[in-house]
């Protein structure tokens, strides 16, 4: 199995070492593909693209890609010692995904070699090279869903622990609505009418009754006292301080007549009498008070 040959593909022979810099400012350095209206800038495994007419100028310098060109052409195919140095130079160089291909070339031309195994994950068990999950599986491990590996007993307390956090999830739930339904029946005694503060008073017994909890039959009584007491209080002031005024308007003795010469002139010219004005005398009673007013309050 060969993959590093390969590599040679990803890039043009004509590609320039470079750094672009953009009109924004930013600086994208790799080799430079001139693809025509565009320039593709390639450094290990990342790729960019830009429109020429985003780029604000090309300045040519020495890249890593460079570097690991010329090595690569210099790599001996056939050198297992030269190819896992050259896969720790590529992850010394942030290139780990090349690196991982180089220990693989090696142990496809050395499959003891310890380096490369050790590069790759592989462990010795038993006198033979096994990777970590193939070790894993042979010490007895089980892989869970989070790809952790856990002993058999571990993975039965975890669904344990899984099936405690359902059952406790379900009834927080649950009890969410059971507070939910209980803080609107109780919101139904908050009122001054009697009448109404009984039927939601009993709602939330018959409610109550169903739960069969005698802490929450304490509650509902406790809430009904608090309730009753707070609407006496309030319906009681109520009372004190309602008032009645009213005010009574009578003649106070019969109208007198009396004649008037006003317009004496005016009448007689008319043919007319003279004018009679009747005034009356009146007699003003005002009676205010304070009454207590029979209601539902209370």
């Amino acid at each position: 199995m060969r993959y590093l040959p390969i590599l040679l593909l990803l890039f043009a022979a004509s590609a320039a070492a470079d750094d672009v810099i953009l009109k924004n400012g930013k600086v994208y350095s790799g080799q430079v593909v001139d693809e025509g209206n565009r320039y593709t800038v390639v450094d290990r495994d990342r790729k960019y693209a830009f429109r020429k007419s985003e780029v604000a100028e090309v300045q040519r310098k020495p890249s890593f890609m460079d570097l690991y060109e010329e090595r690569l052409d210099k790599l001996p195919v056939d050198d297992a010692e030269a190819i896992f140095e050259f896969g720790q130079w590529l992850e010394k160089n942030d290139w780990s995904s090349r690196a991982m291909r180089a220990y693989e070339e090696v142990l496809g031309l050395d499959p003891d070699h310890r380096g490369a195994r050790k590069a790759l994950g592989y462990k010795l068990f038993e006198g033979e090279w096994v990777s970590p999950d193939e070790l894993n599986r042979k010490k007895g491990l089980v892989q869970w869903d989070d790809g952790r590996w856990y002993t058999p007993h571990e993975i039965a307390q975890l669904k344990k622990q899984i099936e405690r956090d359902a059952k406790m999830k379900a009834a927080w739930q649950e009890q969410r609505k059971v507070n939910a339904h209980v803080n609107k029946l109780v919101a139904g005694m908050a009122t001054l009418s009697k009448s109404k503060r009984a039927k939601a008073y009993q709602t939330l017994s018959t409610y109550v009754e169903q739960l069969n909890s005698p802490e929450m039959r304490k509650f509902a009584d406790d809430t009904k006292a608090y309730y009753d007491a707070w609407a006496r209080v309030v319906c009681h002031n109520m009372k004190t301080r309602t008032q009645i005024n009213a005010t009574l308007t009578r003649l106070k003795k019969p109208i007198q007549a009396f004649e008037t010469t006003l317009g004496a002139a005016i009448a007689t010219v008319a043919g007319q009498t003279p004018v009679r004005i009747q005034l009356p005398e009146l007699e003003v009673i005002s009676v205010q008070t304070t009454v207590d007013i029979p209601t539902d309050c209370g």
